[in-house]
């Protein structure tokens, strides 16, 4: 028979006690705190979830993030392009108005170049529009310097257009071609600008270069890049090798050889082509197609390149000085027809813009949509019920109590206590 001696009696009370009482404690945190754990000890699997459920939330909170500031990027984008195209509705009219021969002389030279002058100014001006951040919204990366504060630089001469003094003749892109674009979900980027190379363009570009490169290969290996996106040339590459490979890297642009063995490129969506040769490669101007003392983009092409295609600017310069001329003609034929191409041009940005702004609409919703349900999943997973855990106080108290009073009759003092 084992011998139970008043020491062993003590010491299993004040166990029994202690341990009611660390329950108890880590009941009062979980009702303080909420949360059913408190350290990852508490249950290791819970605190791993939780932990998954967090880091999900924050993503989800920084993609909504991102598509509220997608949002706004694109309607900064949509209200100029909207400004825009009311411009060369009114251009239109004037233009049919010059080619129905409605004007006397004195309304083409004075009251028409007065109007397009106007016009333009607003054009250009609309193209530098800057978001609430002061950036340019159709300059690429561009973010503007001292120098250089706006993407569109306007060319004046005096006296072009009938008498109205200094008048613009020419309009230069000095932003680039960079794209901005944000993460709206998981592995998936969005643009949400256009440069202005792509917006401010009339018709297709073509660049015709007038060197006779049938011998040409590439000495070493090199990378060129096309409206921003690089193209691996091999050492050894021909002209043919090089426009097959321009041909099949997805571009808006299509690369040909002329008669004379030399090379074309000629965009198929109205844009200015960027050109430039990567690092200290040399192939398009080798080609002939990049002036080799300006290699840097923009208007770096070679002054030998034929050009063809306009920008908006010089499409609405060009109807200025033929209803300036009287050429009806022309502003009836060319003229009203580059208007109709350009129109057609924006409708498609503005049509682009539009899809966006839906795909970032729906994109919102599905994110908080998420973000509901990981709440509360992460709610189940980390809360505690409030009423069953009350209860389990309830009635730890209880046996802790009667624990007390058990121990209380059980534990009395003895001679030897009094010996002490």
């Amino acid at each position: 028979m084992q011998r139970i001696t008043n020491q062993m009696i003590n010491n299993t009370m004040t166990y029994n006690l202690q341990r009611h009482q660390t329950e108890m404690d880590k009941i009062q945190n979980r009702l303080a705190s909420g949360k059913n754990v408190n350290m990852p000890r508490d249950n290791p699997i819970a605190a791993s979830n939780q932990m998954l459920y967090r880091s999900r939330l924050t993503e989800l909170d920084q993609y909504i993030s991102n598509l509220n500031e997608s949002t706004i990027k694109l309607n900064e984008a949509d209200t100029a392009i909207q400004s825009v195209l009311r411009i060369f509705q009114r251009i239109r009219v004037l233009t049919v108005q010059g080619a129905h021969g409605i004007y006397s002389s004195f309304e083409r030279k004075e009251a028409a170049a007065t109007e397009i002058n106007q016009l333009l100014e607003e054009l250009v001006n609309i193209a530098n529009t800057k978001s609430s951040t002061g950036r340019p919204i159709f300059g690429g990366h561009h973010t503007g310097t001292e120098e250089q504060p706006n993407p569109f630089v306007k060319i004046y001469q005096t006296l072009t257009a009938g008498n109205q003094g200094d008048a613009m003749i020419g309009v230069e892109y000095r932003g680039n071609v960079g794209a901005i674009k944000r993460e709206v979900a998981k592995g998936e980027y969005m643009e949400v600008n256009i440069p202005g190379n792509k917006l401010f363009w009339a018709s297709n570009q073509i660049l015709t270069s007038n060197r006779d490169s049938s011998g040409y290969s590439a000495v070493t290996n090199q990378k060129i890049s096309i409206d921003g996106k690089e193209i691996n040339i091999s050492a050894g590459d021909t002209m043919d090798i090089i426009i097959d490979k321009i041909n099949n890297a997805g571009l808006s642009v299509r690369a040909s050889k002329g008669g004379r063995n030399n090379i074309i490129l000629e965009t198929t969506t109205p844009h200015q082509i960027w050109l430039e040769d990567v690092g200290s490669g040399t192939i398009l101007q080798d080609l002939g197609l990049i002036n080799s003392n300006f290699p840097e983009p923009p208007n770096n092409i070679d002054p030998t390149v034929t050009v063809g295609g306009m920008s908006l600017f010089e499409m609405v310069i060009q109807l200025r000085d033929d209803l300036v001329r009287g050429d009806q003609e022309l502003v009836g034929g060319r003229d009203l027809g580059l208007i109709d191409i350009a129109l057609d041009n924006l409708l498609r940005h503005i049509a682009s813009v539009g899809a966006k702004q839906n795909r970032v609409d729906e994109l919102i919703k599905r994110t908080e949509y998420d973000k509901v349900n990981v709440l509360e999943m992460l709610s189940k997973s980390e809360g505690i019920d409030v009423a069953e855990t009350i209860m389990n106080f309830k009635w730890l108290e209880s046996v802790h109590q009667y624990a007390l009073a058990v121990g209380a009759k059980t534990i009395k003092p003895t001679l030897m206590d009094f010996l002490r």
